[in-house]
């Protein structure tokens, strides 16, 4: 039996015939079986010329709204999925469809079976990370158990095809802090809470500088998102409270 998605799943569908009642698409994680998307499902808005919403061959994530095995049909909608999940869902499937194209030119290279590359390699990985990409990226990142459970026959060769071919985005998180003091060697003072702010943190690429005004703009970049954000806002508190506890004053905006 084809295995099929489950009912409110987000997959990832290519449409191959759009009629005026809805749409007809293949998924694409599941062996390309057919699925429908009805002409109610496809936008939220009301639809005059479907073709003005949807086209063959477009690549599209829908919801699964309902599998009727007996009759082996698949309802999905587009309109569930808002534009930020879609966009999200088709690039995490571009990402496994390409470390699947790195596996299979790694076996090819290495003259071994593709079948036996993935039982040793693919499947460790799979079981600490929800995709390849992940487990790949955590190789770079140095994570102490990212290759836990491969083969030691692979590792070396493995981390080398890793650092040519995966790159890690860099996430960027701004501000800006409102610095003020009335003591007659406020400068000084605002220097040594900008100073105590640089110095809270190591674990992001931390830059700061003055943009005018009193106000000194704070870029931090890093490898996690969510690094990056509590990196910002420690920095910021450490600033501000150094700051406070001269009998200044400071205030903190994120800009994104």
């Amino acid at each position: 039996m084809m295995d099929l998605p489950e009912e409110s799943e987000i997959v990832v569908c290519r449409v191959i015939k759009v009629l005026n009642y809805g749409v007809f698409v293949e998924l694409s994680e599941y062996g390309d079986q057919q699925g429908f998307v009805h002409i109610s499902q496809v936008a939220s808005s009301w639809i005059k010329n479907i073709r003005n919403f949807v086209k063959e061959n477009q690549i599209r994530a829908a919801k699964v709204m309902r599998i009727d095995t007996s009759k082996n049909q698949i309802d999905l909608s587009f309109n569930k999925v808002s534009s930020g999940a879609q966009r999200n869902r088709i690039e995490q499937w571009k990402q496994s469809k390409r470390t699947q194209k790195l596996l299979e030119a790694f076996a090819k290279q290495h003259k071994a079976k593709f079948e036996d590359v993935w039982k040793e390699i693919a499947e460790p990985l799979l079981e600490n990370y929800d995709t390849l990409y992940d487990a790949f990226q955590a190789m770079l990142l140095n994570e102490d158990d990212a290759t836990k459970g491969v083969d030691k026959k692979w590792l070396k060769l493995l981390k080398e095809m890793v650092e040519k071919n995966i790159e890690i985005p860099v996430k960027l998180v701004k501000g800006v802090i409102s610095l003020s003091s009335p003591a007659p060697n406020g400068i000084e003072l605002i220097k040594d809470a900008l100073k105590a702010g640089m110095d809270s943190t190591k674990d992001a690429d931390l830059e700061m500088y003055y943009s005018g005004s009193g106000k000194f703009m704070i870029n931090v970049k890093s490898f996690d998102y969510k690094v990056a954000e509590r990196v910002i806002k420690g920095v910021a508190e450490t600033t501000i409270e150094a700051m406070k506890s001269s009998g200044g004053e400071g205030e903190f905006t994120r800009l994104n």
